[in-house]
């Protein structure tokens, strides 16, 4: 196997254990509180981090982009962690796989207006089709919570919030990393986060209300902070760099996928027409974003839905 090929399936792997992420954040919500799991998350993955940026030696980010880059986390990792996860508490896993859609919606229109970067026909065809699947599988969860998701119309929208901040994140933190390094910029984004999240963590201990971890939940919270937040990305820039951004599309597909059969078979997620035929759209608008464009939208990995 030669090494394009090795690379495009390193990032199916990464593509395959970003999509397992929401079940697996799914399960470990039901014992620790959305915020706390995001503050856990970002603090076992900042050290981590910090640890091969100083084995590698990277170059710090350049003294002008610094500041620039605080707001960058305040939206893309503090805002969208909040709404991400406050939104799967209440809605199903198979639902936020599905809706990953959104994300390429949001980078696409937010790419017009901020960088004025041409929407090509095909990525328009599959907008609008993504848009129609996303429309009813939030429509079709007005008035089928369970248990597990107890409010699925409003952790649906939260959850689109957070694929918003998400694209904000990939559309300006594509700038920076044209001029940065990666790890370094994501070591810098994430760093500065833990000005919120260190403080949620000591309320947390100091009210006494720090949850009691169980084997399952510590190995949830540890695969969260360090597969999808580190190793994936590792394997995910490792490829791009080798097969290129428009190959990269097409592994994107199986991040819903697997998302939604996690979600179906581990969680016991129901299956209904909304989530049929609106995954269906939302898979068909994947594919057809995925062709290949005359222009492309910037291409930075967020880790918060991955």
């Amino acid at each position: 196997m030669n090494r394009a090929n090795l690379a495009f399936a390193g990032m199916i792997i990464a593509c395959i254990l970003w999509g397992s992420s929401h079940a697996i954040a799914k399960a470990a919500l039901e014992t620790v509180p959305p915020f706390l799991l995001g503050a856990l998350r970002i603090s076992i993955t900042v050290p981590v981090l910090s640890l091969i940026f100083l084995l590698t030696k990277r170059q710090a980010v350049a003294a002008s982009d610094r500041w620039p880059m605080a707001r960058l986390s305040m939206i893309g990792v503090v805002a969208s962690f909040v709404f991400g996860y406050s939104g799967i508490n209440l809605t199903l896993s198979s639902d936020a796989s599905l809706l990953i859609i959104g994300e390429v919606i949001f980078t696409a229109i937010l790419a017009y207006f901020l960088l004025h970067e041409r929407i090509e026909r095909n990525r328009l065809i599959g907008i609008a089709i993504g848009a129609v699947g996303a429309i009813i599988l939030i429509g079709g969860t007005a008035s089928a919570n369970t248990v597990a998701a107890p409010n699925r119309l409003l952790g649906n929208l939260l959850f689109l919030i957070c694929l918003a901040c998400e694209s904000y994140y990939t559309v300006r933190g594509g700038l920076f990393l044209k001029r940065n390094d990666s790890i370094s910029m994501m070591l810098l984004v994430n760093g500065i986060s833990m000005i919120v999240w260190v403080p949620i963590i000591v309320w947390y201990i100091a009210s006494g209300q720090f949850p009691q971890f169980d084997n399952a939940t510590l190995l949830s919270t540890l695969y969260l902070a360090l597969v999808p937040s580190v190793l994936c990305y590792f394997l995910w820039f490792h490829a791009v760099q080798h097969v290129g951004a428009t190959v990269a599309g097409v592994a994107l597909l199986f991040q819903p996928v697997v998302g939604a059969i996690l979600g179906i078979t581990m969680l016991g997620d129901p299956i209904t027409w909304p989530l049929i035929s609106g995954g269906v759209l939302v898979i068909s608008a994947l594919v057809i974003t995925s062709l290949p464009q005359k222009t492309a939208t910037p291409t930075i990995v967020t880790e918060v839905n991955q």
